[in-house]
C-alpha cells in the first residue's frame, strides 16, 4: 500500500504587495475601519502614523500626550503612544496593535512596522513581492 501524501498545510489569510520602481512595499491599509495609506518597514518598531491619520481615525491625542522622545533620521523629536483598535490589509485583520503618532512635517508616510508584521504568522519577501500570512 503507498503512503498517502500528506496534507497540504493551510496557508490562513494571505496578501501579496508589489514593491514599486523604489523597491518599498507600499499598499492601502483600513485603520479603525478607515483607508490609509502605508508603507511596510521591517526597520520600524512600532506601526508610525502622522497626526492627521490619526485624527482621521478617530485618535483624540493631547499635547502632553507627546511626551516620548523617537530618534528619526533627522534627530530627537516627540511622538505620543496610541492603540490602532483594528489595522487590516487585504483580508488580513490585526486588533489592538499599538502606534506612535508623530508630527505631520516629521512624518509624511505612514510606517507599517513591527508592531504589526510581528503578530502575523509570517512575513517574506520573494522577488519583488511581500507575503504576508496571517
Amino acid at each position: 500500500v503507498p503512503n498517502k501524501p500528506a496534507a497540504p498545510l493551510p496557508m490562513g489569510r494571505k496578501v501579496v504587495v508589489a514593491a514599486d520602481e523604489r523597491g518599498h512595499f507600499s499598499s492601502a491599509f483600513k485603520f479603525n475601519g478607515r483607508q490609509v495609506d502605508g508603507m511596510i518597514d521591517t526597520g520600524a518598531t512600532l506601526v508610525a502614523i502622522n497626526m492627521s491619520t490619526a485624527r482621521r481615525i478617530g485618535l483624540s491625542l493631547n499635547a502632553s500626550d507627546f511626551s516620548h522622545e523617537v530618534n528619526t533620521a533627522n534627530g530627537t523629536i516627540k511622538a505620543a503612544v496610541a492603540m490602532i483598535d483594528r489595522l487590516q490589509i487585504g483580508n488580513i485583520t490585526v486588533n489592538d496593535v499599538q502606534t506612535i503618532v508623530l508630527d505631520d512635517r516629521a512624518l509624511r508616510t505612514n510606517l507599517i512596522g513591527m508592531s504589526f508584521l510581528n503578530r502575523l504568522d509570517k512575513y517574506q519577501v520573494e522577488n519583488g513581492t511581500l507575503l504576508l500570512v496571517q
